[in-house]
């Protein structure tokens, strides 16, 4: 039996609310400023590590609540960085080793690829994307005009979203894979590499709308390998649950990741968000306890 919805509360009854359930108010003005730019319900999903049912544990402040929030909103825009360091390159893969492979316009052939069903949704694909595109992008309305529409793989790839490209990825003949991560990610064979790229298209699309991070499983197993297993269950932590949890996310994307100075940039990002919020536990993100250790070990890598 469905139950009848809740009624609309005013800022002001938000905040009583909150109250009646245990929650320090300390400035009762900054409150409502903040809950006048933030959906109270999207708010209370990061409140479940702080309350048991409805009501707040002792202790905890509003001003704790915020810093929750802020840390997960800073860290996608972190994590958004890193994400497209992974895109542009593996555009840069794919256009390089199939054009050199099969020529500019080998991609308008299904024998150029493994599948032919996979291939046929990447031809709509990228169509979309140059009809998408037509209007907003010079280089687009240069090849239109000039090439009568054709782009070479080289060209067409700056179109792909990521999901596209993981995709792509995934239906490139095994040769050219294989080419691909002996040239940029030494030991790691293609599957790791085609789960991590649909991996990584799944978090991005999480950052990308707001989604919450925080005490969040994604919904998506990232594979691991023997080494980075290892580091769970040392920590006690079952695979299944770490390879859906953010953490393991970030182990992976080292590994993919060309420029050490992108990685740098990231790592003091993160520990610039700890410093700043101090409150967050970085367990509800799966991290180990000995992380910082985990994610400057070396990238070799055991399957």
């Amino acid at each position: 039996m469905s139950q009848d919805i809740k009624p609309f509360k005013t800022i002001e009854e938000q905040i009583a609310i909150l109250e009646d359930r245990g929650l320090i108010i300390d400035d009762e003005e900054s409150a409502k400023k903040f809950l006048a730019n933030l959906n109270y319900y999207r708010l209370s999903a990061y409140t479940l590590t702080l309350r048991k049912n409805d009501i707040f544990y002792a202790n905890v402040h509003f001003s704790d609540m915020i810093q929750i929030y802020n840390f997960d909103m800073e860290l996608r825009a972190a994590l958004m960085y890193l994400l497209e360091s992974i895109e542009v390159s593996m555009r840069t893969h794919i256009g390089y080793f199939h054009g050199k492979t099969y020529g500019a316009l080998g991609y308008y052939e299904a024998s150029s690829f493994e599948d032919e069903e996979r291939f046929i949704k990447f031809t709509d694909d990228y169509k979309n994307a140059i009809e998408e595109y037509g209007d907003k992008e010079v280089f687009v309305q240069h090849h239109n005009d000039v090439y009568d529409g054709k782009f070479p793989i080289w060209v067409l790839v700056e179109l792909l979203t990521l999901g596209t490209l993981s995709r792509l990825f995934k239906n490139l003949p095994r040769d050219i894979r294989n080419e691909i991560c002996k040239s940029n990610y030494g030991k790691i064979n293609d599957e790791y590499i085609g789960n991590w790229l649909q991996g990584c298209t799944i978090l991005r699309n999480i950052c990308a709308h707001r989604g919450r991070l925080y005490n969040r499983q994604i919904p998506f197993s990232i594979r691991l390998g023997k080494k980075d297993k290892q580091v769970f269950k040392d920590n006690g932590i079952s695979i299944n649950r770490a390879s859906k949890q953010l953490f393991a996310y970030i182990i992976v994307m080292k590994k993919m990741i060309p420029d050490d100075n992108v990685w740098n940039t990231f790592a003091e990002r993160l520990n610039y968000l700890i410093d700043k919020y101090p409150f967050v536990k970085l367990d509800y993100y799966g991290f180990t306890d000995d992380w910082k250790r985990i994610i400057s070990i070396s990238d070799s890598f055991e399957t």
